[in-house]
């Protein structure tokens, strides 16, 4: 679950959470290793401050315990007891019973071996005894005079200066995390919002050129590794639209289809047999028009016809292979199978057909002459591949059946009241599709180039 709480967080989020976690550890790692040394330090002090005292002590001690002399023994225990850090101060015989404590105020004569006591007089002169016990430091040294223990002394030190200066080193650490852990998270968040803000940027950038909008560029171009990962989008982008610009300058001078099967390596350039239907489709009596009005009116009136073959073509699987002039030429079956190729053709003479009526009615309503289009239909066997030079090369169909298919198309000279004509071959090839159309034979008819006549048929539309 955490898991996946983290991995479902923004980055800004996570550089921010483990920053702030590492500044958090590192100021507590060293606030704890700064009290420890603190503590030492502190405790060392104290140490060396009680064996200073013990010592200086026992000198004083030394003549009224050799004397028994109890009075300065307790007077000097009352006084030292004025001293708030010291919290007792108890002189033991050479037994080890106690004879003056600070803490009573008059002197003891205990009749007990003291335990501490007992301990220090076999203590090693020249080492004192110390014991960390809860808020206070016991400490002692046995008094000798010549080479014979006279006694003992031992004191207790209170470690509250201690506790309280670790106490303060503790708050101050505290409060230097806390800043520390402000200051981190400023930065942090400056820190992420330098990174993040970029990739969002460049997010947003990679969405829009994905829809399409291949103008798109990252803004964010500094030196770091995101400025160069800027940098090396930009050039991406910039190969994608100059790609895509020749893609679509491709497109338009070579078929789409043409195209995506050159890519995807379905075309044999060097060329090959296919079982294709091809149509010619040209504009009756546009020599004529053509004399009688302006490039611009030509050129305004093709742009209006040529987009509805395209169309037309395109809807029923058909490859636009070239325009010459008023015609088109379009291929069924190359460099793509496609099923019923006769039937498609057809069904794109059809739809031009009827496009054509309604691009008649506006010129009729602007007073502008209609068109009159002639299609012509074949099927048979060409052979289809990339004609031309080295520099410059055309996949386009050659044969006997495209060359029938542009003579068809001439015959709606010799039968005005017929636009849609196909050879007996492509009547033949429509097979049970023929119960779909509505056909009109017009019998043999002997074509320039051929040896025997080939049957006509003319589409009348579809059933």
């Amino acid at each position: 679950m955490l898991r996946k709480r983290w991995q479902n967080l923004s980055l800004g989020s996570k550089i921010a959470s483990l920053v702030s976690l590492l500044i958090t550890l590192t100021v507590l790692a060293l606030s704890f290793i700064s009290i420890q040394r603190e503590r030492a330090s502190f405790r060392q002090e104290l140490i060396e401050q009680a064996d200073l005292f013990l010592e200086t002590t026992s000198l004083t001690l030394r003549d009224p315990l050799y004397r028994l002399q109890l009075d300065e023994l307790l007077d000097l225990a009352i006084q030292i007891s004025d001293n708030p850090d010291v919290i007792s101060f108890i002189v033991y015989d050479v037994e080890g019973k106690i004879l003056v404590d600070s803490r009573q105020s008059t002197a003891l004569f205990s009749q007990q071996v003291n335990p501490l006591g007992k301990m220090l007089i076999s203590y090693n002169p020249d080492s004192m005894y110390a014991k960390w016990e809860e808020n206070q430091l016991v400490t002692g040294r046995v008094i000798i005079l010549g080479n014979q223990p006279l006694g003992a002394v031992s004191a207790a030190f209170s470690t509250a200066p201690l506790d309280k200066k670790i106490s303060t080193i503790t708050q101050q650490g505290i409060v230097l995390a806390v800043i520390t852990l402000l200051i981190g998270a400023v930065l942090t968040l400056v820190l992420s919002r330098q990174i993040t803000h970029p990739l969002m940027d460049l997010n947003t950038v990679v969405s829009r050129l994905k829809s399409g909008d291949l103008t798109q560029r990252v803004k964010y171009l500094s030196g770091d590794e995101i400025g160069q990962l800027g940098v090396a989008f930009n050039q991406m982008a910039e190969q994608l639209q100059e790609r895509e610009w020749l893609r679509d300058m491709f497109g338009r001078f070579v078929s789409h289809e043409v195209a995506d099967a050159i890519r995807t390596g379905q075309v044999k350039l060097e060329g090959e047999n296919r079982s294709v239907s091809v149509l010619f489709c040209d504009i009756r009596d546009f020599t004529t028009f053509s004399e009688n009005h302006s490039p611009q009116e030509i050129v305004t009136l093709l742009n209006g016809f040529f987009p509805i073959v395209v169309q037309a073509a395109q809807k029923h699987s058909g490859m636009v292979n070239k325009f010459g002039g008023d015609s088109t030429l379009i291929i069924y079956g190359a460099p793509r199978d496609v099923d019923d190729s006769a039937y498609q053709a057809v069904l794109t003479a059809l739809e031009i057909r009827a496009a054509i009526k309604e691009l008649n009615a506006h010129l009729t309503k602007d007073s502008k002459p209609p068109l009159r289009v002639g299609v012509g239909i074949n099927t048979g066997v060409a052979l289809a591949g990339a004609i031309g030079s080295n520099d410059r090369q055309e996949y386009t169909v050659i044969g006997r059946t495209v060359n029938l298919a542009a003579r068809i198309d001439g015959l709606n000279k010799q039968f005005p009241d017929h636009d849609i004509l196909i050879s007996g071959w492509t009547y033949l090839a429509l097979g049970k599709n023929r119960e779909r159309l509505h056909t009109v034979p017009l019998g043999a008819v002997q074509l320039t180039g051929m040896r025997d006549p080939v049957e006509i048929w003319s589409v009348i539309n579809k059933v």
